[in-house]
C-alpha cells in the first residue's frame, strides 16, 4: 500500500474528523501542524497498544500535552499526576472517552 503524503492525510484528517464546531472543541490540537503530528505519532504508536482503553486515552493526553509544550522532556510527579487525572477523567466522561476510542479507531482503519 503506497503511503500517504503530508498533505493528503492533513485533508483526510480535516475530512474525518472535524465536521461540527462542537467536534472542532474535541480531543485533538487545533493547530493543523500540531494535529498532524498528533495523528503521525498516535498512528505510528497504535498498533503496540492493543484493545487497552487506558493505554489508548493515557497515550493521547501524553502525546498532547507534550506537542503543546505543557510538559517536557524531565517529567516531574506533578507531570505525572496531571496526566493520570485528564486520563481518568476522559474516562470516567462517557463522551469524551468515546471520542477519544473513535479517534483511535479511525486512525487504526487508516493504516
Amino acid at each position: 500500500m503506497a503511503k500517504k503524503t503530508k498533505n493528503q492525510l492533513m485533508q483526510n484528517s480535516d475530512e474525518s474528523f472535524i465536521k461540527t464546531p462542537q467536534e472542532e472543541l474535541g480531543f485533538m490540537p487545533m493547530d493543523s501542524e500540531k494535529r498532524y503530528q498528533f495523528e503521525t505519532i498516535l498512528r505510528n504508536i497504535l498498533p503496540y497498544l492493543g484493545s487497552d482503553e487506558g493505554k489508548i486515552v493515557l497515550t493521547q493526553v501524553m502525546i498532547i500535552l507534550k506537542l503543546e509544550g505543557i510538559i517536557g522532556k524531565q517529567w516531574s510527579p506533578r507531570d505525572s499526576k496531571m496526566v493520570h487525572f485528564i486520563k481518568e477523567s476522559i474516562l470516567m466522561t462517557p463522551k469524551k472517552k468515546q471520542e477519544a476510542l473513535k479517534l483511535a479507531q479511525n486512525l487504526l482503519k487508516s493504516l
